[in-house]
This record gives structure tokens, C-alpha cells and sequence, in this order.
């Protein structure tokens, strides 16, 4: 049982790890896209001017600092601008290393210059290991259980073979090397043993001694560790075996007690007792089971953070809301959201303050909308919220409203008020929808519409 719960959780983690993966790929393509669209929309007619809009769209605006610019002179075959030297000795090796690494890209054309923008693949998985790193140290698991993350820099082992890249029992240590023949406070290689199953399997079950969590007392710890190749991760997970040990220890003791004394009757009653306290513990366990199954149900269905509903039991809202569209007619409003300028709250004031405001605003939102709508955490600062019965005629006027609730927040952090903002994108079930999928396209364009028109604002799109 144990082991299960150890190797279910480590699974549905990574499972986490492909499902943010595939949204942030599917996000940042839509940036892009969106973003080929204005510049298209504001580019000179003038060739002559092309590639200094190009330089000056992207190079003077703060919120492209993340993405990668190549501007090509068609007729001199060389690189004008190169932002993350991608160019190679001609235009179709500098087209291979654009398709390696960017994650999504678009390509404009004007006289004898070819512009290149988007966004690497690296940014878009850096984003999803901070956010996955934030997850884990927020999951709260019963006896003293916790998830780490070690990524592999040498697969062969040896000194500095790996870096600790997340660790809720010794935060304090998280970017710190690791060697193979470390070992633990028996002598056990612990990290040699870890990165031969992995090599052998990508994964294993194994023990050693380790000091439990909040404690200097050093206890057996029965780990399960599975490789995430992408990322060079392993994602690993332990119990402390201390209570089974001292349950087993008890036993024994005092049935050698009871067979020195009692006569053959008593053996006899004794093993009735002894069948009858197992099924008890079969039972117990079980209920205990079933308790830490709920638990860990209710954690995967509710954002750790803001206390709203999870992506994944979002996805299954919608799903549901899709469904009931479809069969009744019943049209919820679907708003996606995210905080203006979040990435800039978090780098002045840290990551801590950021997540106080999106605490902040959740409880907010929860202050103006009815028991039945729905708040979800799609990921990062960006929301979705399900409003049943919400007529469509009222969509802008009560999204208006949520603007202004969350404007006139003043959140104070580290004596500093912020005033946090909303970009907020509107929509509703069409006919012509195959599944929920389409309307979140719709109120993601309403989204960006709000951000590319100045942000703090409202826009609709049915």
C-alpha cells in the first residue's frame, strides 16, 4: 500500500509536469501568433524602415525581453540582428536552428529582410519548473511524506554528478551538488543505488537512513524515484518506516511475554486474539488508506495556494458545463483572467509577495460571485472562473464589476501597497464548438484584446 501511494503520487506529478508542458506550448503559440498579427497590423510600408521597426518593436519593450529576435539580410545572406546567435552560415542552417530551438515561431518577410520571433523551448520549460518546484513545496502528505526533485548533470555518477534542485526538508540546500559516493549514516550509497535503478529501469524502489522532516532524529525511509528525462529529473518520494518498525517491535515483545506463561488453552486464545487484532489492522489500514486516498483527492482538486479549484478539476468542470450545454442549453459565462504585470510584482518584491496577492484576489473574487460559479487556477497568475446563469448581456457589466473590486485592493507587502490589476477576456458556448477547448480560445483572444488595449479591462468575444 505504501509503496502504491508512493508510486501513484510520483506519477501523477509527472503527468502534471506533460499537462503544463502541453498548456504553456499551446499559450505561448498563441502569443506568438497574436503577436505576428500587431506587428503586421503596425509595420511600415516603407522597406527602407523594416528592419529598424522590427529592432525597436521588440528590443525597446520590456515585456520581450524573454523572446528571441533574428532579423536576415536576404541579399548579403548574413544576420543583421541575431538576439540568442541562432544565425549559420546561410539562411537554411539558421531556419534548422530556429525550428531546434524555439517552441513556437513566425517568420515575416518585407523587401530583402526576413524577421524571426518567438519563444524558446528552455523558457517555456523554465516556466514549468518553477511552477512544478512552487507545487511541491506546497503538497502537504501525512507522516512527515514530501517530494524532492534531483536533476542528473552525469549520468556515469561521480563528484557533482546531480544538483538538488527541490527539497522541502532542507530548503536551505536546494542548488547544492551532490556526489555518488555520499552515503548515509549506515553507509549506504544511497545516491549510487538511486542512479543505477535509474539508469537500469528509469525508475526503483529502495531504502536508507535520512533525517526525518522537521527533526534531527535520522530514521529508514522507504523511497520510490523515477527519472523525467526531459528535464533530467528525478522525482522521488519517501515514507519513514519508524511507525511500522515500532508497531512490529511491540508485537513481539509481548507475545514472547505471553507464550512464556500461558499453557496450551492460552497459546490457543492467544492466536484467536492475534487473528482477530490483524483483521483489526487490516481494517484500520485500510480506513486509513481510504482517509490519505481523500486527502490526497482533495489536494490534487484544489490549488494548495489560493484555495480554488485545481486545472484538473477545472478541466472536468468544463467538461461537465460542455455536456450540460449541449443537452439543455444551459450557457455558462467563461472569463479568463490574469494579473497585469504579475512577473514584475514577483521580481521586486519576491515570490512570497506574489503569492500573497494571488491569495489576496482569490479571496476577493470569492466575496463577489455566487456559491455555484466556479474559480479555477489554470496555472500561474492566469484564471478561470465558470458563472452559471450569467446572461451574456451581462457579461461586460459584471466583469467590469470584478475589475473594480480587485483595483481597489491594497495589498501590503513589505511596506509597500500594491494595487493589482485585471486582464480579463469574456466568452460563451457556440453551436459550432466540438468541445470546452474552443470557448477558452475565445476568451483568451478577449484576453489578449484587453492586455494589447492597455490592460486593467474587459473585453468580450462570442
Amino acid at each position: 500500500m505504501k509503496e502504491d501511494f508512493l508510486k501513484d503520487t510520483v506519477n501523477n506529478l509527472i503527468s502534471e509536469i506533460n499537462t503544463e508542458r502541453k498548456a504553456k506550448t499551446k499559450y505561448t503559440a498563441k502569443l506568438v501568433t497574436n503577436t505576428s498579427a500587431l506587428v503586421n497590423l503596425k509595420m511600415p510600408t516603407e522597406k527602407t524602415k523594416f528592419k529598424h521597426f522590427i529592432i525597436d518593436f521588440f528590443y525597446n519593450n520590456t515585456e520581450y525581453d524573454f523572446w528571441t529576435i533574428l532579423v536576415w539580410d536576404n541579399k548579403q545572406n548574413k544576420a543583421i540582428s541575431d538576439s540568442h546567435n541562432l544565425a549559420g552560415t546561410n539562411w537554411n542552417a539558421t531556419l534548422n536552428n530556429i525550428k531546434t530551438t524555439l517552441s513556437s515561431y513566425q517568420i515575416i518577410n518585407q523587401g530583402d529582410e526576413t524577421a524571426v520571433f518567438g519563444i524558446s523551448k528552455s523558457y517555456v520549460d523554465d516556466l514549468v519548473k518553477e511552477d512544478i518546484a512552487d507545487t511541491i513545496r506546497n503538497f502537504k502528505f501525512g507522516d512527515d511524506s514530501y517530494i524532492w526533485v534531483t536533476e542528473i548533470l552525469n549520468y556515469k555518477g561521480g563528484k557533482n554528478f546531480a544538483i538538488r534542485r527541490v527539497h522541502p526538508n532542507l530548503p536551505e540546500t536546494e542548488g547544492s551538488y551532490l556526489s555518488s559516493d555520499m552515503v548515509d549514516i549506515k553507509g549506504n550509497h544511497l545516491y549510487t543505488t538511486e542512479l543505477e535503478g535509474i539508469n537500469k529501469d528509469g525508475e526503483l524502489f529502495f531504502t536508507y537512513y535520512f533525517k526525518e522532516l522537521r527533526s534531527d532524529t535520522v530514521s529508514e525511509k522507504l523511497t520510490f524515484a523515477k527519472l523525467y528525462k526531459d528535464f533530467n529529473w528525478v522525482i522521488a518520494m519517501g515514507v519513514y518506516q519508524k511507525d511500522l518498525q515500532s508497531y512490529i517491535d511491540k508485537t513481539n515483545k509481548e507475545s514472547e511475554t505471553l507464550v512464556s506463561r500461558l499453557s496450551l488453552i492460552l497459546v490457543f486464545i492467544f492466536v484467536i486474539i492475534l487473528i482477530f487484532s490483524f483483521v483489526l489492522v487490516i481494517i484500520f489500514e485500510k480506513l486509513n488508506f481510504r482517509h490519505s486516498q481523500k486527502l490526497l483527492e482533495s489536494e490534487v482538486n484544489q490549488d494548495m495556494l489560493t484555495k480554488s479549484g485545481s486545472r484538473r478539476s477545472g478541466t472536468k468542470e468544463l467538461i461537465r458545463a460542455f455536456k450540460e450545454y449541449k443537452k439543455n442549453g444551459s450557457n455558462p459565462g467563461i472569463m479568463i483572467f490574469d494579473i497585469d504585470y504579475f512577473k514584475n510584482i514577483n521580481d521586486t518584491y519576491g515570490h512570497a509577495s506574489g503569492d500573497l496577492v494571488l491569495t489576496e484576489i482569490v479571496k476577493a473574487l470569492y466575496e463577489v460571485i455566487r456559491s455555484s460559479d466556479r474559480i479555477i487556477r489554470w496555472g500561474g497568475d492566469e484564471f478561470v472562473v465558470i458563472f452559471y446563469g450569467l446572461p451574456q448581456n451581462k457579461a461586460l457589466d459584471f466583469g467590469k464589476k470584478v475589475s473594480s473590486v480587485i483595483s481597489s485592493l491594497n495589498i501590503s507587502v513589505e511596506n509597500h501597497k500594491i494595487n493589482p490589476t485585471l486582464s480579463i477576456g469574456f466568452s460563451y458556448f457556440k453551436e459550432t464548438d466540438s468541445d470546452y477547448m474552443n470557448v477558452l480560445d475565445r476568451a483568451d483572444q478577449a484576453l489578449y484584446q484587453s492586455k494589447i488595449n492597455g490592460r486593467n479591462q474587459v473585453n468580450l468575444i462570442l
